[in-house]
């Protein structure tokens, strides 16, 4: 298994995704990747904008895919 800490913070959301059934809320995002909501939303945009992943507006908030 890679060491977390030499992951880069893309990769690190990326495999946190694919490890939790592709779907998150973005606090959940936020707290098992340990990144902040600046920067992770940073990278989100970079990500969706990429279509590597989606936001899917759902009731309870943002769920990233």
């Amino acid at each position: 298994m890679t060491d977390p800490s030499l992951q880069s913070p893309r990769d690190r959301i990326l495999w946190i995704l694919t490890n939790n059934g592709s779907k998150m809320e973005r606090s959940r995002l936020r707290a098992a990747t340990v990144i902040r909501y600046a920067v992770l939303t940073t990278i989100l945009d970079v990500l969706v904008r990429d279509v590597r992943t989606k936001i899917a507006s759902e009731k309870d908030g943002d769920l990233y895919h």
